[in-house]
């Protein structure tokens, strides 16, 4: 986005196509399901006859602004929450759209604050974003291990009390802040071995 107090010299006025426009900003209250907020509104002022108007730049961003506030408000992640979560994971916004539905430019829209997620595509993408096994296991459903250099290593598999482990890599780096490997615990120890 441009700084919204330069002047945008070579921009004709669209209403009466002789005067420039200058970009500019104010705040405005909206309400969404009895809250409300201030939202920035992005328009241009004509230095000739005075209109106000929003082009595609500033429609965007006001509706993205909007967007976002009805997210906040509904409880669902916000764009920049998700576009940590993929990143985490090291997806590709199409890699995340394979993996966790929604359609081919899904998770740009949704990082753009285009468009809100489901609830259901929401709860998906918290589940994952508390569990690293939630993930490999959506991995594995979707067969999309190929797409990984190392899949996970299940070290044990055995459905009896026992945890597993998975050493959740890709391209040979761990993944997130914390690389976790998970042990088989002993309750007659009370111990990880």
């Amino acid at each position: 986005m441009k700084d919204m107090n330069a002047s945008a010299a070579s921009a004709l006025c669209p209403i009466c196509g002789e005067g420039h426009v200058t970009e500019g900003m104010v705040m405005t209250e909206h309400a969404y399901k009895g809250t409300t907020t201030s939202l920035p509104l992005r328009f241009t002022t004509c230095d000739t006859c005075g209109s106000e108007s929003a082009g595609l730049e500033e429609s965007r961003a006001n509706k993205r602004a909007a967007m976002a506030f009805r997210k906040s408000v509904d409880g669902l992640l916000t764009g920049a929450e998700i576009c940590a979560l993929r990143e985490r994971f090291k997806l590709t916004q199409t890699q995340a759209a394979n993996l966790f539905g929604g359609g081919p430019v899904a998770f740009s829209k949704y990082e753009n604050d285009d468009v809100a997620q489901s609830e259901a595509m929401d709860n998906l993408l918290r589940l994952v974003r508390r569990s690293d096994a939630a993930f490999w296991v959506l991995v594995e459903e979707k067969g999309m291990q190929a797409e990984f250099s190392k899949a996970k290593e299940i070290v044990s598999t055995s459905t009896s009390s026992k945890t597993f482990a998975l050493a959740d890599y890709r391209n040979g780096s761990p993944r997130g802040p914390n690389k976790t490997t998970l042990r088989p615990y002993r309750r007659d120890t009370e111990k990880w071995k």
